[in-house]
């Protein structure tokens, strides 16, 4: 009977063998694969550190990870055979004694073992999951980061600012775009027999045909440096430039950009009549009225018949049935630009050739170029009288002008340019004035009787004026009663006016100053009468003659 109890506890410890190496290799298959399916709350801690474990370096490294799984999965086999027995209550000493028997003994643990899943240690004993710790591998695997040095701190501030100064450039000039119908103002910086480049501040150069900067003769018209305006057709690989639109370039879109742009385009005159002129534009119908012809007011309007000119869209309706055009509009603005650099030379004292446009019985004005207009007043046509500028000056006429005042330049309404011919002209005044002196008798021709006097011509060109009541020693109503135009009289010189430049006459003083001129003669010649007389002192004579004495 004593080697029963002997028996039993030998049976027992064997079926806890066989426990323990269950839950080992339960342990190991859990490891080795881990994506079976794994019931909540059943797995031991050993079991799930060892999961956590062989994840961490799997993940950081899959090569490695290879090599590691297997060495992890035995490390924590055996992890488990160490703490198995202390669930069970046996020292690693009898562990590995059971576990030789048993395996000499297989048949019988097999046959009193119990069911592994009846086991309830695992539920009983599971602690809570904690993270497991990283592998000091994979720590000092991740690289360090390096302190900045200042030189790179340096470095990278200047690659800042360059990219702040190159966003900076991009001036609007050197960068913008354009758009088709846009006017753009540029420099010529290459003409060729087929294309020329203008550079324009775009992000590249326009082209544009040679031939639209020739004239009609086949001259250039512009060459390398000069500046040029032009309007964007195409935007496309190349921006293409044309000064206006051609004929074979006008369409119905092309017509209604130009109108939108102002760009200029070539059209046909096929009609004309007293209101104006019937264009053709490739096609498409226009009218230019008489009043946008030219700068100036067109009488006949059949000089234009058959003629190709430019023009400019003022009015596009209905979709181009209704377009109105106009010639004037350009060339206004072609005389602007030329009459800003008119103007600039535009000074008092300043001579020009002008072209005489108009005549009025005020005075003539004179055309300086480029559209400005100044006025030669009647007085300062000639020196002498002029009654009416179309006496002397003829419309068309090239004269050569002086400015002599000039007020608001500039200014549309205010601008008034005043000139005078007679100033280029040498001034006859001082030559007048020596040959007749005051308080000399002169002869002279009336040549005009007016309520106030009577103008008296002394010589060619020279005039002077017998006031009413210098005519006669009487009062009279009028200069006709005593005098009247072409008779030849007797005027004294009263008064030389030289700032207004003028002669004071008299008829009524000349028989009194004739008297008095007399009696002064009379003396004059009594006295060198009485000085030839000879005397009886011989000596006295003598000393008279040498003017020694009187």
């Amino acid at each position: 009977m004593a080697d029963k109890p002997d028996l039993q506890d030998e049976e027992a410890q064997d079926q806890d063998a066989a426990g323990a190496i269950e839950e080992v290799e339960t342990a190991a298959t859990q490891a080795v694969e881990p994506t079976s399916e794994v019931p909540a709350n059943t797995v031991t801690e050993a079991t799930e550190t060892t999961a956590v474990e062989s994840a961490t370096p799997a993940a950081e490294d899959p090569e490695k990870g290879k090599g590691e799984g297997a060495e992890e999965s035995d490390a924590s086999a055996v992890a488990e055979q160490q703490e198995a027995p202390s669930a069970t209550g046996a020292e690693p000493q009898e562990i590995a004694a059971a576990a030789s028997e048993s395996v000499e003994e297989a048949p019988v643990a097999e046959a009193t073992a119990p069911p592994v899943e009846e086991t309830p240690v695992a539920e009983a004993t599971a602690p809570p999951v904690e993270e497991a710790p990283v592998p000091e591998a994979a720590v000092t695997a991740a690289p360090e980061e390096t302190e900045a040095t200042p030189a790179d701190a340096e470095a990278q501030k200047s690659a800042e600012e360059f990219a702040k100064m190159v966003d900076e450039s991009k001036v609007e000039d050197h960068s913008r775009d354009v758009k088709i119908g846009d006017k753009i103002s540029g420099v010529v910086v290459k003409v060729g027999p087929e294309n020329c480049f203008v550079d324009f501040g775009g992000r590249c150069e326009g082209v544009i045909s040679s031939v639209d900067l020739k004239d009609s003769e086949g001259e250039n018209l512009f060459a390398e440096g000069d500046q040029i305006e032009a309007f964007v057709t195409s935007v496309g690989e190349e921006i293409t430039l044309v000064r206006h639109l051609s004929q074979a370039d006008a369409a119905a879109d092309l017509l209604y950009q130009a109108y939108k742009a102002g760009m200029p385009v070539e059209g046909q005159v096929d009609a004309v009549n007293k209101w104006g002129l019937g264009v053709d534009i490739q096609g498409t119908r226009a009218f230019c009225p008489i009043s946008q012809i030219d700068t100036h007011f067109v009488e006949d309007t059949t000089t234009y018949r058959g003629q190709s000119m430019i023009f400019k869209i003022i009015e596009f309706r209905n979709q181009g049935r209704n377009v109105v055009v106009s010639r004037r509009a350009l060339l206004e603005a072609d005389q602007k630009k030329e009459a800003d650099g008119v103007r600039k030379g535009i000074r008092v004292g300043v001579e020009f050739e002008g072209k005489v446009t108009r005549l009025e019985s005020f005075g003539a004005f004179v055309e300086l170029g480029a559209g400005i207009e100044g006025m030669v007043h009647v007085s300062e046509i000639k020196h002498e009288r002029v009654e009416h500028p179309n006496t002397v000056l003829s419309q068309g006429e090239e004269v050569k002008v002086r400015v002599i005042k000039v007020v608001s330049l500039g200014s549309q309404r205010k601008e008034r340019i005043s000139l005078s011919i007679k100033a280029l002209e040498k001034d006859p005044w001082g030559e007048i004035r020596d040959q007749f002196k005051a308080r000399s008798i002169v002869p002279g021709k009336v040549e005009a009787l007016e309520d106030f006097g009577a103008f008296v011509e002394l010589a060619p060109n020279v005039k002077g004026l017998v006031h009413v009541s210098e005519i006669a020693d009487r009062r009279i109503a009028h200069p006709r009663e005593v005098i009247s135009v072409g008779d030849e009289v007797q005027v004294v010189v009263l008064e030389i006016d030289n700032r207004r430049k003028r002669f004071r006459l008299s008829i009524r003083q000349v028989e009194s100053m004739e008297s008095a001129q007399n009696v002064k003669e009379f003396q004059q010649r009594q006295k060198q009468e009485d000085a030839a007389a000879p005397s009886d002192n011989v000596m006295m004579d003598a000393l008279k003659r040498a003017n020694l004495i009187e």
